[in-house]
């Protein structure tokens, strides 16, 4: 098993092919400007660093050392709407079903 630099357990994500990975919150980070980006509704440096920190506390305070990607993604939605981005959370739906569709062909 894995170790952070603080000798805890690292969080790993399981991937919806079964892959396994570290967990990496940045790339939640990378994901969330993207989309607010695209419906050029960018958020503000603040907004994003808060929504993102607050996305790895709820993860890592409710999966021990593994968390799917649906988890992640229902867990990014629900802060998305609690933080009031319901038109980011709608366009982050949105890319994940794209995402989604587009590997199942």
């Amino acid at each position: 098993m894995k170790t952070n630099k603080l000798g805890g357990k690292s969080m790993r994500v399981k991937k919806k092919d079964g892959r396994v990975q570290d967990f990496n919150p940045e790339k939640i980070k990378l994901s969330l400007e993207k989309v607010s980006d695209e419906i050029e509704k960018p958020f503000t440096g603040s907004d994003l660093i808060n929504l993102t920190k607050s996305i790895e506390k709820t993860i890592k305070n409710n999966y021990e050392d593994l968390v799917s990607t649906d988890e992640i993604r229902k867990i990014v939605l629900d802060k998305l709407i609690k933080f009031g981005f319901t038109d980011i959370a709608r366009a982050y739906d949105e890319f994940n079903k794209k995402f989604e569709n587009s590997d199942n062909k």
